[in-house]
């Protein structure tokens, strides 16, 4: 079997939502035998199964991270991407045995994992999704790591720092107030663990007034930012290209019937108010930036994506024509870069479908004269209006249903 049949298979299982939830248990798992060999003695019989259980999962996070480098069409931006996990699996000698704190650095993972997934939260909290997320883990990683080491570079000649329970309160007290809360430690090491954990609470107040400041400013305005971590995550999802008045409602049906996430590549002043209660912005990402651009095309997954929808783009005061222009400009670099995706064009003028067939458009929607036809089969057929908004959206009421047609021995006789 060559590469290219195996290949995108394997790629598709890295990045779907059950590999996600696999990696978020493990990384909980291994996280938890840190904390379990770090409470018990090393002369418990506990000791050796837990050390051999984490290196277990260090080894499958290896596996792991080495299948996605494999999968990855680009290497710089998986090393980019990913050098965190990789460091948190790099194998650490016994003597050095605080280093095994690394293993934490994976619960960033977990955050990006899981903020993509939650959309069910309320409007405020949704806008800073990402930024609470990061906080929330950097405190986690701050406490967690200092507590831990402490108990392996300060324990042994320091009986304050012996047990990680008090460690952990030591850490979460002296995080927030700025300065050593109790005993002082003894060594090198345990005293630039304390610099970090000082370092950490100024870090941690600044990122929480700089995103206050953030969500009360920009964020309830512009919405959610696309980040590259993510949109190296999506898969079979929807490109739109361009913006117009039409825009808000294809977004609404596309979710509705569309599982997979859609990428709005528009040059707009500000992104356009859209109401919470009928699009899931988790599953929404928005690129302000030229659609005709092949590294903006590639940087919004064209290369992955399952279908893309060209508007005819308003979003700059331009003539009729420049706008049917760019949009076959943008239809041409999408089939380059993916022969098997399915792309739906709006043009303005009919004498410009011909251009888009030759590149491989499957659908071109000319919505001046469906508008027009429509408006005189509406004056001349009453009520036809009704029986298409029944057909034509997935929202409410009836809708097309697309079926195999069955094989003629399966047809009853």
């Amino acid at each position: 079997m060559k590469a290219s049949d195996w290949l995108p298979v394997l790629d598709k299982f890295l990045h779907s939502k059950k590999t996600d939830f696999l990696i978020i248990v493990l990384i909980l798992l291994s996280i938890t035998l840190i904390i379990l060999e770090v409470s018990v003695s090393s002369s418990s019989p506990w000791a050796s199964p837990l050390e051999r259980a984490g290196n277990v999962l260090t080894g499958l996070f290896i596996i792991e991270l080495s299948l996605r480098c494999l999968v990855a069409s680009n290497k710089r931006r998986f090393f980019s991407n990913y050098w965190m996990d990789i460091l948190a699996v790099i194998p650490v000698l016994r003597p050095l045995r605080f280093l095994r704190v690394l293993r934490l650095l994976r619960v960033f993972r977990v955050g990006i994992l899981l903020g993509r997934q939650v959309s069910f939260v309320g409007t405020i909290f949704r806008e800073g999704l990402g930024e609470h997320v990061v906080i929330i883990t950097v405190i986690l990683m701050v406490v967690f790591c200092t507590s831990i080491a402490l108990v392996w570079v300060e324990g042994n000649d320091n009986p304050a720092f012996a047990q990680l329970k008090g460690n952990l309160w030591w850490s979460t007290f002296s995080l927030i107030a700025g300065e050593p809360i109790g005993e002082m430690p003894q060594t090198l090491i345990g005293k630039c663990f304390l610099v970090f954990i000082m370092l950490g609470g100024i870090t941690v107040f600044a990122m929480f007034t700089g995103v206050v400041c953030a969500i009360m400013q920009e964020r309830l305005r512009m919405g959610l930012e696309v980040k590259d971590v993510e949109m190296e995550q999506l898969r079979d999802h929807v490109l739109v290209c361009g913006w117009n008045r039409a825009g808000k409602l294809i977004i609404e049906e596309l979710q509705a019937e569309h599982p997979s996430g859609i990428v709005i590549i528009a040059e707009l002043d500000r992104q356009p108010t859209m109401d919470y209660a009928d699009i899931d912005f988790g599953r929404l990402f928005w690129l302000n930036e030229d659609y005709t651009s092949v590294a903006v095309l590639r940087k919004a997954g064209a290369d992955r994506a399952g279908m893309a929808i060209l508007l005819a783009d308003k979003s700059k005061p331009r003539s009729d024509q420049d706008r049917d222009a760019r949009t076959l400009l943008a239809a041409l670099i999408i089939e380059k870069l993916n022969r098997d995706i399915f792309t739906c064009a709006e043009l303005l003028n009919r004498d410009n479908e011909t251009h888009l067939r030759m590149a491989g458009v499957e659908e071109v929607i000319v919505s001046d004269e469906y508008s027009g036809s429509l408006m005189a089969s509406a004056a001349i057929h009453r009520g036809i209006v009704s029986v298409l908004n029944e057909l034509l959206t997935h929202k409410y009421g009836n809708q097309f249903y697309k079926l195999p047609v069955p094989k003629e021995s399966e047809i009853p006789i």
